[in-house]
Formats: structure tokens, sequence, C-alpha cells
């Protein structure tokens, strides 16, 4: 969480309203298509697609470290993933409808964040005792590991996401037979 302030440091603060502005304007137009998405299948391929934009900035910040280009593309990257999210939560409470379900996935979603963090304050604690100390730097350095995490995200859910819809069709194959 912390690494947003060094990353987005190099931009004007009028960036925050467009982005802002653009971001409420593409989920508003996206709740239109409410109907259609809805459902498991599109949640899947929705989410596997977001999936890859964790990607697309982490190697956008190795690449355009602490720079204005980079700064606005990470920008516009994270704008991409916060326009579906309210139709995720909603996904996931039509999809996901039982309660114990949500308290699994919530549950698990905590874990995954706290997890993270003790994960982050000890790298950011073994970056210190080998004496790098500039927060630019162990903010580039953490990004390597993000991007082992985000392989290990991406790989669990893609895994999930196949184990189910295998589920789903045998049981409608069952179904017809």
């Amino acid at each position: 969480m912390g690494t947003i302030f060094i990353i987005y440091a190099p931009l004007n603060p009028k960036v925050y309203s467009i982005g802002g502005i653009a971001l409420a304007l593409c989920a508003w137009i996206l709740t239109f298509f409410y109907a259609r998405i809805l459902q498991i299948k599109p949640y899947c391929t929705i989410l596997l697609c977001l999936e890859i934009v964790p990607f697309l900035y982490l190697f956008a910040y190795l690449l355009f470290p602490n720079t204005l280009f980079g700064a606005l593309l990470i920008y516009t990257l994270y704008q991409i993933t916060f326009i579906f999210g309210d139709y995720l939560g909603r996904a996931e409470t039509l999809i996901f409808a039982h309660k114990t379900i949500l308290s699994k996935l919530d549950k698990r979603k905590q874990l995954g964040y706290i997890l993270g963090l003790g994960i982050a304050f000890c790298f950011y604690g073994i970056l210190e005792i080998f004496g790098i100390l500039d927060k630019k730097t162990q903010i580039y350095y953490i990004h390597f590991l993000l991007v082992l995490l985000q392989c290990a995200v991406f790989f669990t859910l893609f895994c999930a996401f196949k184990k189910s819809f295998s589920q789903m069709e045998s049981r409608n194959w069952n179904q017809k037979t």
C-alpha cells in the first residue's frame, strides 16, 4: 500500500480528479451490462482478465520507475481494475449467494491481505539489514516479489476456474444424458 505514495509522486493532483471522473463514468456504463455479465462464466472471465492487469502495472513500474509516464500508466491501469470493483462485489454476492461461501471468500481475502502486508514488512526489514534504505529502491525491489506473487494468484485462480468449469460441464453432461 505504501508504494502508491512513491509511485504516484510525479503526478499532478488534477490527474486524480480526471481519473475519478473517468472511473465513475466507466463504472456507470458497465452497469448497463449487468444483466449479461452477472453470471458465473462472465464473472470468471472478467476476474481472470483483471488479474492480468497487475502484471502490466508491475512491469510498467519496473520499466519506468519514478517517472511521470510510469506513474500515469500505473494510475490508468489501477483505474481500469477499479472500474470493475462494484461489479465484482455484486457478482460475488449474487453468484455465491450462501452466507458461508461469502464468509469464506472474505476471510481468505483478509488473510491474503494480512499475509501480504506481513511479507512486505519482512521484505523491507531484510532490505534494511542489507543497507538498502532508499525508499524508491526498496519499492523497486519489492516489485520483483510482487511479480512472483501475482503469478501465484493468477495460477491459483486459473486452476480453480478450470476445475469449476470442468465440474459444471460434467454436471450438465450428466443432466442431458
